[in-house]
């Protein structure tokens, strides 16, 4: 839902980022973006353009989870994307990360969200449950094979480029211990300890690249080391192999991040990195970014870190994520173009806590924004900022607005409610003085959506592939499209009709 400048929360919310006390002495030494290409991979040129603008807004690095958009060769080529980045378009996109003095962290999951091989017949076997394609059978020598031969191709690539971290994934591990390699190898050899079978697992993967690239860091998700005993972490040598990264989207992280939990995991772990986000978590299927949960988790984050860095040696910096799909199989989250504004503000929350005049200076130089732009335009989602996707970004606000206006419109609601109901549309009768009135709405906004698909797609095409295109409009536009459609036809047809027979109107067949 658009924030509206005279909404109570949107005032509140101003008020709290623009006089909290600034925190000057803090600044992480790491802020990465995630691109999440399991969903919406940008075109390569459209990818450069975020990478420029990234690194004008202050982010120090990204993280690419490449899911099935790399140029991967011999039996993982069969399964990638069929719009998988060449090798050339790689390297591009790497360069350009590069000469811009970004980080570059690549994420390969090797444990679970390994949908993208598993949904194949080729992979299906690899299953840790042969129900779901999420988790592969890591007993299984062949899943695990396949998993580093995934880790390898990618760390070739990368390691063209200083790689100073390696994510390797690893959250939402919903299935372990199901597969018959499993249940053999817990039995045989980890005491039928699903968690001796999991920490094995991340010690292999994690020695695999520092054998190969000493100086880099193996980073990953800490859902497998949150209730890991420091006794266990340990005897895996976790606790100089890995380095957490603790996620979480929410706005009172007080609960549900609580202290025992980062006391336990400073027992292990010396380095710790923040997780949070800056679009795609505020629901699966989202089309427009509210923005405000995703300041008020960053806000959260940057006191999260204040308050425990004291017991790390290095809490280092944070990842801030930007899903576009929950999984392989799920809808499409916010895109960049509509996240645009999120981003920029996060950053400067995670770097100091709030935001003043001068930020919001430089937020609109370099998002190419109007000199009037204001914080609150830019949380309301009112701004007329130019960035690379700006034409997305406003096609989909004035979409919103349509529909909006409709849903919040009680006056037409009591129409259909009492007029427009299924069984007056399935019949073609009622008043037509009651419904004309709100055919001339749906006439109205049909005109409009029926531009706005014209022009969206037009400009999507020039940031995302083909496919994602459909998708939007089929998930987003078209159902409140067709809604307004179906309306309009049952209120021509009734206004077709000028005689009525007698009630009743509905048969029922009796037995």
């Amino acid at each position: 839902m658009i924030w509206r400048c005279s909404s109570i929360l949107s005032t509140l919310l101003i008020f709290q980022i623009v006089n909290s006390q600034r925190v000057t002495n803090h600044l992480p030494k790491d802020i990465i973006i995630h691109f999440d290409l399991k969903g919406a991979p940008p075109r390569p040129t459209y990818f450069l353009d975020l990478l420029t603008t990234i690194s004008k807004l202050g982010a120090t690095g990204i993280i690419i989870e490449w899911e099935d958009m790399f140029p991967y060769s011999g039996r993982l080529e069969r399964m990638r994307n069929g719009n998988a980045y060449s090798m050339e378009e790689t390297l591009m996109i790497l360069d350009h990360a590069h000469s811009l003095g970004l980080t570059i962290v690549p994420l390969v999951q090797t444990l679970g969200h390994l949908e993208w091989i598993l949904k194949t017949k080729e992979a299906a076997h690899l299953r840790e449950d042969p129900r779901y394609p999420m988790v592969a059978c890591i007993g299984d020598e062949e899943a695990v094979d396949l998993i580093l031969e995934m880790v390898n191709q990618v760390l070739d690539v990368h390691a063209k480029y200083p790689l100073p971290f390696y994510h390797i994934g690893a959250d939402e591990v919903y299935q372990i211990g199901i597969c018959e390699a499993d249940k053999m190898k817990l039995s045989s050899k980890f005491q039928n300890d699903t968690k001796r079978l999991v920490y094995n697992h991340i010690q292999h993967v994690s020695l695999n690249i520092s054998q190969q690239q000493p100086n880099t860091k193996v980073l990953i998700w800490f859902d497998e080391l949150r209730n890991g005993s420091p006794e266990l972490i340990e005897e895996y040598q976790l606790d100089k192999l890995v380095i957490p990264v603790v996620w979480k989207y929410t706005d009172n992280l007080d609960k549900d991040l609580p202290i025992e939990m980062w006391t336990k995991l400073s027992k292990s772990f010396r380095q710790v990195w923040g997780g949070s986000a800056f679009k795609g978590a505020d629901g699966a299927n989202k089309i427009w970014n509210r923005m405000k949960p995703y300041v008020q988790n960053n806000k959260q984050w940057f006191l999260q870190s204040v308050k425990y860095s004291a017991i790390f040696s290095d809490f280092h910096g944070f990842i801030m994520t930007g899903w576009q799909r929950y999984d392989h199989f799920a809808s499409l989250c916010e895109t960049f173009p509509v996240s645009m504004s999120s981003l920029a503000l996060n950053i400067k929350i995670l770097q100091n806590f709030v935001i003043i005049e001068k930020d919001i200076s430089e937020i609109a130089i370099n998002l190419k924004c109007p000199k009037n732009t204001n914080i609150s335009s830019i949380l309301s989602g009112t701004d007329k900022c130019r960035f690379p996707g700006y034409n997305v970004r406003d096609l989909i606000r004035s979409f919103e607005k349509i529909k909006l206006y409709y849903e919040n419109s009680t006056w037409i609601h009591n129409r259909e409610n009492g007029w427009l109901q299924s069984s007056q549309m399935l019949l073609a009768a009622s008043n037509p003085y009651n419904v004309d009135v709100v055919g001339k709405i749906y006439s109205s906004s049909i005109s409009k959506i029926e531009k706005l698909i014209s022009d969206l797609r037009i400009s999507l095409i020039e940031l995302y592939y083909d496919d994602m295109v459909e998708e939007m409009l089929i998930d987003y536009i078209y159902p409140f499209y067709d809604l307004l459609r179906t309306r309009l036809a049952s209120v021509s047809r009734i206004d077709n009709r000028n005689y009525y027979p007698p009630r009743p109107w509905l048969s029922v067949e009796k037995e």
